[in-house]
């Protein structure tokens, strides 16, 4: 009798979907672009293509600076991040690029009533002004950045955590990403994975195992 009632107060389970930020909703490739070519004029050497920049996006500031400046030392580079991210953090807010598409999708999710939220890589200190630029945070309770975990992507920990702010059903929700280590996470997580060519990936997203691949944000629409 007991168990009985539990199960009729147990509230029923959500479907959510949850994205990565950068390479998924966000083009900020383009603002690291912009700061390279401006570190590399002053160091007076040639720009560098989007390609180079965009292919490490999303895996952090050394990264890119590294496959930017190859013939530069580790301090060299450890100077070049500090000057990168002090511009970035100039810029972040007025230089945001979201993919096309984006609007148009979360207006879906929101008059469908279906929650959603972030679970990104990328520091609260750049994420949170972003998403207040964007008026995100009127949107989605669950924006959840590496200081909120133990650990980050892939481990599926920041999934969880997703899921559990919005009421989210595992086997019935999505996490959505442009690079291999999204997938990861989605299949750690027990949740549908959604695989953005566009982004920052860097191998062939048709080799992840993907349970969807979208060639536009648009197209998630079609899915969920």
């Amino acid at each position: 009798m007991i168990h009985q009632s539990i199960t009729l107060f147990m509230q029923p389970k959500d479907k959510v979907v949850l994205f990565d930020l950068d390479g998924t909703l966000i083009n900020s490739g383009l603002s690291f672009l912009k700061i390279v070519n401006e570190i590399k004029q002053r160091e007076g050497e040639s720009s560098v293509d989007f390609e180079i920049v965009r292919k490490y996006s999303s895996r952090g500031a050394t990264l890119v600076l590294k496959n930017s400046f190859p013939d530069a030392s580790e301090e060299k580079i450890s100077s070049l991040k500090a000057e990168f991210l002090s511009k970035y953090e100039k810029i972040m807010t007025s230089d945001i690029v979201k993919y096309d598409g984006v609007d148009e999708l979360l207006n879906y999710l929101t008059t469908k009533k279906i929650k959603w939220g972030i679970v990104t890589n990328k520091s609260a200190i750049y994420t949170i002004p972003i998403i207040k630029k964007l008026n995100w945070h009127k949107l989605t309770t669950a924006i959840i950045c590496p200081e909120d975990l133990n650990e980050v992507k892939p481990n599926p920990e920041g999934v969880f955590k997703g899921l559990e702010l919005l009421n989210g059903d595992p086997q019935q929700s999505y996490y959505v990403g442009d690079h291999q280590r999204d997938i990861e996470t989605a299949h750690n997580a027990g949740v549908i994975s959604i695989a953005c060519t566009y982004g920052y990936h860097e191998t062939d997203p048709n080799n992840w195992n993907a349970d969807h691949l979208v060639q536009k944000p648009s197209d998630i629409m079609e899915i969920v």
